[in-house]
């Protein structure tokens, strides 16, 4: 039952209950309340009081026979209900018919005269509704007006009669766009009555609400906050007033919250809206739950545009489906479903639905510029780009400069972009003209700010590169940094315009403006790593910039600020695992700092991180609120921000035990930045590099490797395989290795080489840098090989934050080893019968007491997820997984199903210390984001092990035990095994391995360390 229903049903019950004891006032009192709330029965006991014969010594009332404007009151509300339940427009001109003469007849003291006069205007207004006539508005608003007058101030009915006077105020407002009428009768009529304590709780509610949405659009025509924000307030006590069946109520709510989110750039908002909006879909009352629809469809997409959710846009076009269903349940003939309708078809469908609702419109309505945009739209995405233009600059036209003047002017101006292409004629700086206007009308915080000042930027460049005036271009460069400066628009748009920003400004020669675009740029990328959003979301927003913190470094190199190159380069990356990380931060100095704000985001992490049943919704909630608390930290007493970009002096530590070579890969320049012991830095400058080339190399290298490995792979095949790696590490010695040995000054060959850490970007992060060097291809070979593994221990580090966090913390003592092993999934995998011997020689050298063996059947998930913590070392000896078109698909392939990157990064590992992944592909990532290393190494340096062993591509199932047992004998000393000298121990037993054949490279070249 609706609330209406369940509102009607009471008061007939009160009828009845007073009809029993004889009480015809009363009774009728509350069958005509009982009628106006929809009861079906209500109306025919109003007929019928009008006809009862009273007691001769009973006193005169309003249900006397003798008495005509009851008789016509109780006929309307028959003719009314009829009408309402047959669609029957006869009736309803019947119903306006008796409810005028029942008003005309009744004399100005008739007790029942407010009801007829709220009859009266209440039919009209549904005439209204129902054929767009402006002289029943009028007659509405003037009845409306009158049912005030005959009300003393304090009456029981002055706030259900004030409320349908402001929803007649509000709807003329909209038809004539002159506010004034609309603000008088709010100052002198509305808010006194809210002022006055008493009257019916759902009549206040109900007057509440209906002063939401009248202030909502004054808001729409001006950009005061103040409008908005009291729409907001009203609309909260609306919906907290009332018990149930506050659908329109939610409406009204809702949709100030949305447009307040748009025009602030307020998630928070937006959120609240959304949470607002649900329920009123289950609204009994199709015409509420129609309005719902349409307004949480309306937050839902503002909040995909600004946060890039795609879950939002999916459950945006749920809502219009929802919204397709309830539509038929409002009259179909109204002007206002025939709105409607035209903003929820598709657009692609849109062209006659907004024809439709263009045609019953009026002329002078303040939505028609909208609708006509909306038009403009439906025929721009069929390919009809003549007539979307013509359309479009008719709603400019229309609009002028009110309510609808930017979303009319931001549509002609994205339709006039291409419309030459389409042979349309575009006037000369007609674009500029269009999206000026529009930035004109967009406040600051506006979500289409970025993209008004983006279309402005065009315009200016189009201008520029016409006549070749160098202020269009220094002004269009200054409104793309606009648009990269509005914080309340999409990260995406205004990333968008920092990379435009960085790369007009680097090609007009100003490198300096070009470096604090770029820098905006990285500051903006870093925002897609925040908990709110789904993985698949922010790979997809940061794939368009990937490379954008390369640049920006070089761009610092240029300027001659190596240091500062460091710090965007570690801003960057990894941005993927930026909010798993931050929600394992330590909050201790944070507490020391900020007590309160500490303890609450405790709170939320604890949430965030254990409890599996929160809802999305909850989710993005607590991320944004986690992400508010952050922002509001005030710098931390040594003047950091809290988790914010590290500066280098908090970087340069992860070169205390040795050097840090960054290898940056740029469009712009190529270089090998060296961190040195004691915070020193080195740029070597790499000419023979370049992207083209060594993205080349990478996709040849990948290519021949995956031929290789196919189990029905040819000799040929592997012979062309072996040499390209050959060719590869030849290349990389060349031109990069070698140089960056040289500026160190160390010798080729050492026989204690000291330690050296890579850490590579873009393509480079797949190939392997730390076996660069010239190797024998036959085994009788003339030449002595040559190469980084003679001169240095090579690890890799993602990023430097992560080599100075695993320094940080201690090794543990005597560790115990968990070893997972497959020989057989049992699901398709390839037998790996050199498992076996791999677990028999971890047994001999590290012994039984400090094992544990999951092997084959029970080498599960759970068991694997349930020991893991347990355990400060692990061997995972089974077949590794990698999707190289899926930024997260890479994992390990365990009994029951595979344990992906993503289920090992959930884990928080505190005692974990060493992994060796005896696995393939367990350092290979995507090669759509190089930079963000998403590979299973990774993903378990993020669960917690300081040092993890992996490998580059397939590995020889007989060299992994191989690797394996040499690994851990160099580990073992005499006070037993220690990861402080896991990469020497995998350099030592890689060194055995190639000894045996150092002409093929794709037996020992695959194993990697990586961590301190």
């Amino acid at each position: 039952m609706s609330v209406d229903e369940e509102q009607g049903a009471d008061l007939y019950r009160n009828g009845v209950h007073a009809f029993a004891k004889r009480r015809y006032g009363k009774a009728f009192h509350w069958f005509a309340r009982a009628h106006t709330a929809g009861h079906p029965e209500a109306a025919d006991w109003v007929y019928r009081m009008a006809r009862i014969e009273v007691e001769p010594d009973q006193p005169p009332s309003v249900w006397e026979s003798a008495t005509p404007p009851v008789m016509l009151y109780a006929a309307a509300a028959r003719a009314y209900v009829a009408s309402t339940a047959t669609g029957d427009g006869e009736l309803m001109d019947r119903a306006v018919a008796l409810n005028r003469e029942a008003v005309r007849s009744a004399s100005a003291d008739h007790p029942a005269r407010p009801l007829m006069l709220g009859s009266l205007r209440d039919v009209l207004r549904e005439q209204y509704e129902r054929w767009g006539r402006d002289e029943d508005l009028t007659e509405a608003i003037d009845t409306a007006y009158e049912a005030l007058r005959v009300l003393p101030t304090g009456h029981y009915a002055r706030l259900r009669a004030t409320q349908g006077a402001l929803a007649l105020a509000n709807t003329r407002f909209q038809t004539t766009q002159d506010p004034d009428p609309l603000h008088s009768l709010l100052d002198e009529v509305v808010r006194p009555a809210l002022a006055q304590p008493g009257g019916p709780p759902e009549d206040r509610a109900a007057l509440e609400s209906s002063l939401c949405s009248s202030l909502l659009n004054l808001a729409r025509d001006a950009d005061e906050d103040r409008y908005l924000d009291e729409a907001v307030r009203w609309g909260r006590a609306a919906v907290d007033r009332a018990t149930v069946g506050d659908g329109l109520f939610r409406n009204n709510l809702g949709a100030a919250l949305t447009l307040r989110g748009r025009r602030r750039g307020s998630v928070d908002d937006l959120n609240d809206a959304v949470e607002v909006l649900f329920p009123a879909l289950e609204d009994d009352d199709g015409k509420h739950a129609s309005l719902a629809a349409t307004s949480l469809m309306g937050a839902l997409q503002t909040r995909a545009d600004m946060i890039g959710r795609a879950a939002d846009r999916r459950a945006a076009e749920a809502m219009r489906r929802i919204l397709g269903d309830t539509l038929p349940a409002v009259p179909g003939e109204y002007p206002e479903t025939l709105v409607r309708a035209a903003f929820a078809a598709d657009r692609a469908d849109g062209v006659d639905p907004a024809l439709r609702a263009l045609a019953v419109m009026p002329a002078t309505h303040v939505d028609r510029p909208l609708l006509l945009a909306r038009l403009a739209q439906a025929l721009g995405s069929v390919g009809r780009r003549g007539e979307a233009v013509d359309a479009a600059r008719e709603a400019v036209a229309l609009a002028g400069s009110g309510r609808h003047a930017l979303d009319a002017n931001r549509m002609l101006g994205t339709l006039l972009l291409g419309a030459e292409d389409h042979g349309v004629l575009v006037e000369e700086d007609e674009v500029l003209k269009v999206f000026t206007t529009a930035a004109e009308c967009c406040p600051p915080m506006h979500l289409a700010r970025a993209e008004v000042m983006l279309g402005k930027a065009v315009g200016l460049f189009r201008r520029f590169s016409r006549h070749g005036h160098k202020a269009d271009r220094r002004a269009a460069v200054a409104a793309m940094r606009a648009a990269a400066e509005a914080k309340g628009s999409p990260v995406q748009e205004r990333l968008f315009a920092a990379r435009g920003w960085a790369g007009e400004a680097r090609a007009s020669g100003d490198l300096d403006e070009a470096l604090t675009g770029a820098r905006a740029a990285v500051a903006l990328l870093r925002e897609y790593g925040w908990a709110g959003l789904d993985r698949a979301d922010q790979v997809k927003s940061i794939q368009e910039s990937k490379a954008m913190p390369r640049d920006a470094a070089a761009l610092a190199l240029e300027t001659g600020q190596p240091e500062l190159a460091v710090e965007l380069l570690e801003q960057g990356r990894s941005v993927l695992w930026s909010s798993t990380l931050h929600l394992r931060t330590d909050l201790a100095a944070l507490a020391a700092h900020d007590r309160d704000r500490a303890a609450e985001l405790e709170r939320i992490r604890t949430r965030l991180a254990g409890d599996d049943r929160l809802d999305q919704e909850e989710r993005l909630r607590l991320a944004r609120r986690w992400q508010r608390l952050v922002s509001e930290v005030q710098p931390l007493p040594d003047g950091t921000e809290f988790l914010g970009p590290a500066p280098f002096k908090k970087l340069a530590p992860a070169a205390d035990a040795g050097p840090v070579v960054i290898v940056n890969i740029s469009t712009i320049r190529c270089d090998a930045i060296i961190v040195l012991p004691g915070g020193g830095i080195e740029v070597v400058e790499l000419p023979d590099v370049d992207v083209p080339g060594i993205d080349a190399i990478a996709n040849t290298y990948l290519s021949h490797l995956d031929d290789a490995m196919a189990p029905d792979a040819s000799w040929d095949t592997h012979e062309c395989a072996r040499h390209t790696v050959h060719d590869t590490l030849e290349w990389l010695w060349n031109r990069i290795a070698l140089p960056v040995l040289e500026r160190l000054d160390w010798p080729t060959e050492s026989a204690d080489p000291p330690r050296l850490w890579w850490c590579p970007t873009a393509s480079l992060s797949i190939l392997p840098l730390h076996a660069a060097g010239r190797y024998p291809r036959i085994t009788a070979g003339p030449a002595e090989p040559v190469g980084l593994p003679y001169a240095a221990v090579s690890s890799y580090t993602t990023t430097l934050s992560a080599l100075v966090d695993a320094r940080r913390r201690p090794e543990p003592t005597d560790p115990a080893l968990l070893a997972v092993a497959l020989t057989d999934t049992g699901r398709g995998h390839t037998v790996l019968p050199g498992v076996a011997a791999e677990l028999q020689a971890l047994d001999r050298i590290l012994g039984r007491p400090r094992l544990t063996v999951l092997a084959d059947e029970a080498a599960t998930t759970a068991a694997v997820r349930h020991r893991l913590p347990e355990h400060a070392w692990a061997h995972f000896a089974c077949h590794g997984w990698l999707d190289m078109t899926a930024p997260a698909g890479a994992g390990l392939c365990l009994r029951d199903r595979d344990l992906s990157l993503l289920d090992l990064a959930d884990l928080r590992l505190d005692r974990a210390d060493l992994a060796f992944l005896s696995a393939c592909h367990t350092r290979l990532g995507a090669g759509e984001l190089p930079d963000e290393a998403v590979h299973t190494a990774a993903a378990l340096r993020i669960a917690g092990f300081r040092h993890v062993v992996a490998t580059l591509w397939s590995i020889n199932d007989g060299a992994a035990p191989e690797v394996a047992a040499a690994f851990y004998r160099h580990l073992s000393g005499p006070d037993g095994p220690a990861s402080t000298g896991a990469a020497r121990a995998l350099h030592r037993a890689v060194a055995e391995l190639r000894a045996k054949d150092p002409t093929d490279p794709t037996v020992w070249v695959p194993f990697v360390h990586d961590g301190p």
